[in-house]
């Protein structure tokens, strides 16, 4: 009867939380964006190159054999309002963009018009990559599921819709000009109640991981904006925040760019604060259960023990995830000469640095937390 009943709560949250999900879409997506300009386009669509009419190229062996110079293709639209039209185009080669297309290749393009004016401009982007994404996505699949199997199909199905809460409703809430920390904040709550109770159900486990993880990302959150309202960066001061704006006026709408360096930090941690709330929650669940007896304070002394082993390692890969991001931005700067204290004292060095930083003591502050709410005196879970 229990067990019946708990699987029912299990249902019924997932259900509130798949409704509330489908409604902030909805919300969400329930009108475009406004432009400024009714009669400008920018159209991303497929073409397929045609026909090479001429190429005038060749391999710089100063830029390690990067290709420079041009070619004149005839490609064909393949999607959109201008499909099927065929359209010369000049694809420029460089360093940056060593695109060389060929007779049959499949590319992204920007399509440019101007409703006052006849005919679009066609500049070539990037080669397309949906058969390489799908096959990678197969790969990624089928290990999961050969390893995890029922419960590598739940944290799939976790993944996706954490994807659809970040891509469907955190992204197109931002366009219409909200807050993005409190967006955020939202959406690692939804996150972490959906995919906890996916996993494992409404639990003394689940839900001690679920208070463990939010709790963290809280703190996370306001270590962050102390130390960047402190260092003085922000949204404003990312490479993107002036394309951005120009958006803004575009799309005639405030976007509210500035909350945007703190939002990236709490998303970015959630994945592993997450892992090590549940393993601190799941291990004194498993204790518990072994010797009902144990007092709260060793419970909480023996999570506290298997966590000190996890937060080096966890800090570890942490850190080395937003080191490898600036891994350029450090090359440029030593290459400039720059001394130490200049380097530290760079606002996009600074940026990094807060973000490595917030997202550790996020995931440090985990294991206390966590271990706290997990040892808390309650009654003994039926098997």
């Amino acid at each position: 009867m229990k067990k019946n009943r708990k699987k029912a709560v299990d249902i019924c949250v997932i259900l509130i939380c798949a409704a509330a999900l489908a409604f902030g879409i909805f919300f969400a997506n329930r009108a475009e964006p406004k432009q400024n300009n009714p009669y400008y386009t920018i159209e991303y669509e497929l073409v397929r190159v045609t026909q090479v009419l001429y190429e005038n190229y060749t391999v710089d062996p100063e830029t390690e054999n990067a290709l420079r110079g041009s070619q004149s293709l005839n490609v064909a639209v393949l999607t959109g309002r201008f499909r099927g039209d065929v359209v010369p185009v000049t694809n420029y080669l460089g360093p940056l963009h060593e695109k060389l297309a060929k007779a049959g290749t499949v590319m992204t393009a920007t399509i440019t018009s101007d409703s006052r004016e006849e005919g679009y401009q066609i500049s070539l982007i990037n080669y397309d990559y949906t058969w390489l994404l799908v096959g990678m996505l197969a790969v990624f699949v089928a290990a999961v599921v050969i390893v995890g199997r029922k419960k590598g199909v739940m944290s799939l199905l976790g993944l996706a819709v954490t994807m659809a809460a970040v891509v469907f409703f955190l992204v197109p809430m931002w366009l219409k000009g909200y807050q993005a920390i409190p967006l955020t904040l939202i959406v690692c709550v939804f996150v972490t109640v959906f995919c906890f109770t996916l996993l494992g159900g409404v639990t003394r486990k689940t839900v001690s991981a679920m208070l463990g993880t939010a709790l963290c990302v809280l703190v996370a959150g306001a270590f962050a904006l102390i130390c960047s309202r402190i260092a003085g960066v922000s949204g404003m001061t990312m490479s993107e925040a002036e394309w951005l704006l120009d958006e803004s006026r575009t799309l005639d709408v405030s976007l509210k760019v500035r909350g945007l360096f703190v939002s990236g930090i709490l998303i970015s941690s959630l994945g592993a604060v997450m892992d090590v709330a549940m393993s601190i929650a799941s291990a004194i669940d498993e204790l518990r259960e072994v010797d009902p007896t144990l007092p709260p304070e060793r419970l909480f002394r023996s999570g506290m023990n298997i966590g000190r082993d996890m937060i080096g390692t966890m800090t570890n890969t942490l850190i080395l995830a937003f080191a490898g991001t600036s891994l350029n931005l450090m090359i440029i700067m030593f290459a400039a000469g720059m001394q130490p204290y200049q380097l530290l004292n760079n606002n996009d060095t600074i940026m990094e640095i807060i973000r490595a930083i917030a997202g550790s003591v996020g995931l440090i502050l985990a294991v206390p937390l966590t271990a706290a709410v997990a040892s808390l005196p309650g009654k003994r879970k039926n098997t």
